[in-house]
């Protein structure tokens, strides 16, 4: 499992597993793609009861951990989005522990990780074969692709180098976090975000 979604989903990621034949006892691992709370919202609860480890980047780790605070975000949405949480009793998720941190390069199950820090300092990518989940390096839409919000992104400039890493890679089809798989030509996208980055970089 990638990613585990905002805090209340645990019952509709099981059920949504059990439509494609995936019991709780089948799930194995679980990778983080970075530390926000939309992405590991339900992981203490995926983890107590399907037993899986959790794999997460060395940078995000202690931030899952409960070892770190999070950065209070400055983006609106966001910020009507944490205190529905806080309402609902999701404000202070219990630390979890990452049993297998990874690090740039590393394979899981046949997905290459690829550190790609900005939006967190941990913020990974998994590659294989020509299929890239994104996490929240890029807004992937029908229209242009676009960098993620600046409020949202603890260091722009070192995001849009990970974005500008990332154009160099070959693959068809990108799985972003919060946006419909985007199935063609998706490394031609990311090149041209990248492009246009680097023009408003030298501006």
């Amino acid at each position: 499992l990638i990613d585990t979604g905002s805090p209340g989903r645990a019952e509709l990621i099981f059920r949504d597993l059990a439509r494609i034949g995936v019991q709780p006892i089948h799930l194995r691992k679980i990778i983080l793609t970075h530390h926000h709370l939309g992405h590991v919202g339900n992981l203490a609860e995926i983890k107590r009861r399907s037993g899986a480890l959790a794999s997460a980047h060395f940078a995000d780790a202690p931030y899952i951990a409960g070892k770190r605070a999070r950065r209070v975000t400055r983006h609106p949405v966001e910020r009507v989005f944490h205190s529905a949480a806080a309402l609902a009793g999701f404000s202070d998720l219990p630390g979890v522990d990452i049993e297998r941190p990874v690090d740039d390069g590393d394979e899981i199950n046949g997905w290459r990780v690829i550190h790609t820090p900005g939006h967190t300092p941990g913020h990974i990518c998994l590659l294989r074969g020509d299929m890239l989940v994104s996490g929240d390096l890029v807004q992937a839409s029908a229209g242009e692709f676009d960098e993620p919000p600046a409020a949202t992104t603890t260091d722009i400039p070192t995001s849009r180098a990970s974005i500008s890493r990332v154009a160099q890679l070959q693959f068809n089809a990108i799985l972003p976090a919060h946006n419909p798989p985007y199935v063609f030509r998706a490394s031609v996208k990311v090149r041209e975000l990248a492009g246009r980055l680097r023009d408003d970089n030298n501006r």
